[in-house]
């Protein structure tokens, strides 16, 4: 998800940030960041949407320095300029308000009250919070879009689409018959853009603008030689919409090539299960799986010529991993290492919990790349910890008793639950003599071998240092 932003407006109606519009439009502008300068020409380091304070510290006083000032951030697309009067100047210079009116750039007055750090501050927590908003917004309107695409279909998403974002989105078809519509009718403009993006050869995405209104059409992917789209049209875009609404085109996008292929569906929302989205009812849908079936995550990479992934795994459920290799969902009880590819794979999971067992199987195949050998999570402590971690654990742990050559002694008690007979008949001496070497390892490690902590963690070493 994008950057979040705060309304510029919502900032000069607090009345702890002491700000006071001068002159320009305040509605309908964004604020990304603060940043504060006294440089004369700010404009060439900004990014676009920052609100900008400065002191007049060294500041241009000639009226075409101004203007050049004042015109370099309106091209840099900055949100508003915040003009503090103290200790540099005593009231706003008034070249700079009339170039700010001339060029259309937001000036505020900044409260001798109050710092540029604590508004800076305080649109740090505004924007923080924001972004944890857009995170909640998201997650529930992905879960409404995949129950709509589940249980009811393209027509369903579209009008979901439309409500979530509060505006209206219109689906067509490869000709261009409009198919789904959600919200008010859309204006003329819409045919106009989809034309655009309905060829094959057209542009993936578009955009247009109405008035005061943004329009948006993207092609739907894998929909053939001639897509469909999707617009939406709304007053503003914030990171939150654009979010969703690349939710709403991939589900569409998916539904598209369920008609024609259904490996290509099931791997599509694959890709969107591992990636977070909560695709889970629809991959079960198109799966015909039992909500009770558990599966497991495997990222595999080929490390020698075989077949390729869909043959060597037997499964469609094949996606690209962003880093490389393959990801693949297998069942439980479906064999996960074929020869010729290297594989970490992770324990049994419902669907609804692809995405952690994805992470787990990325970092198991990252262990087996260093080990050379596959990697998979049989829901034991050895599966938690890489190879060369646990052999570098035990080396350290065990050096001691290994240079003594007491490690069989060790092994021995270990095994037989600290018994001394069985591990005196185990290693054909006389039981005192155990006791003896017992006490000299407790010596060594300079641990209390009673404890159940130092026991399961020297049994844990020696069986990583066997191995």
């Amino acid at each position: 998800m994008d950057m979040p932003t705060v309304a510029l407006s919502d900032l000069v109606a607090r009345p702890d940030l002491g700000l006071t519009v001068l002159v320009g439009p305040v509605e309908g502008r964004r604020v990304r960041w603060v940043h504060v300068s006294e440089l004369r020409d700010p404009g060439r380091y900004l990014t676009g949407q920052e609100l900008l304070f400065t002191a007049g510290v060294d500041f241009p006083v000639e009226a075409n320095e101004i203007d050049r000032y004042v015109r370099r951030l309106a091209e840099a697309g900055a949100a508003a300029l915040g003009f503090g009067v103290t200790p540099v100047h005593d009231v706003v210079p008034p070249l700079l308000v009339e170039s700010c009116e001339r060029h259309g750039l937001p000036l505020l007055l900044v409260s001798t009250q109050v710092t540029f750090l604590m508004i800076g501050q305080q649109v740090s927590l505004m924007l923080a919070e924001a972004e944890r908003a857009g995170m909640r917004r998201l997650s529930t309107a992905q879960g409404a879009l995949t129950r709509a695409a589940a249980r009811e279909g393209p027509a369903s998403v579209v009008r979901r689409l439309a409500g979530l974002l509060s505006g209206w989105a219109v689906l067509f078809d490869p000709s261009g018959r409009r198919v789904a519509v959600g919200g008010p009718a859309p204006p003329d403009e819409v045919l106009r853009l989809a034309e655009r993006v309905r060829s094959a050869k057209g542009p993936s995405a578009a955009t247009a603008h109405q008035g005061g209104r943004q329009l948006v059409a993207h092609a739907l992917k894998g929909a053939g030689s001639g897509p469909r789209s999707v617009l939406v049209a709304g007053d503003s875009f914030l990171p939150a919409d654009r979010a969703v609404l690349s939710v709403g085109v991939a589900l569409l996008s998916l539904l598209e090539a369920s008609a024609r292929s259904s490996p290509e569906l099931t791997a599509g929302l694959l890709g969107l299960a591992v990636g977070g989205v909560d695709s889970a009812e629809l991959l079960a849908k198109a799966l015909n799986a039992s909500p009770d079936t558990r599966w497991r995550v495997v990222r595999a990479r080929r490390v020698r010529g075989s077949a390729e992934a869909s043959v060597a795994f037997g499964t469609s459920l094949v996606a690209p991993a962003s880093a490389g290799g393959v990801l693949v969902v297998l069942p439980e009880n479906h064999g996960a290492a074929p020869k010729g590819w290297l594989v970490g794979v992770s324990g049994p999971v419902p669907l609804a919990e692809l995405r952690s067992a994805a992470a787990r199987a990325e970092r198991l195949l990252a262990e087996a790349v260093v080990e050379g050998r596959s990697r998979v999570d049989d829901s034991t402590v050895d599966s938690l910890v890489s190879g060369v971690d646990a052999r570098a654990f035990a080396r350290q742990c065990l050096r001691p008793v290994v240079e003594a050559g007491l490690l069989a002694t060790l092994h021995a008690w270990l095994a037989h639950n600290g018994g001394w007979d069985a591990a005196a008949d185990a290693l054909g001496v006389h039981r005192n003599t155990v006791r003896h070497r017992l006490a000299r390892i407790a010596e060594l490690l300079d641990r209390d071998l009673s404890a159940p902590d130092t026991r399961a963690e020297l049994w844990l070493a020696l069986r990583w240092l066997r191995a």
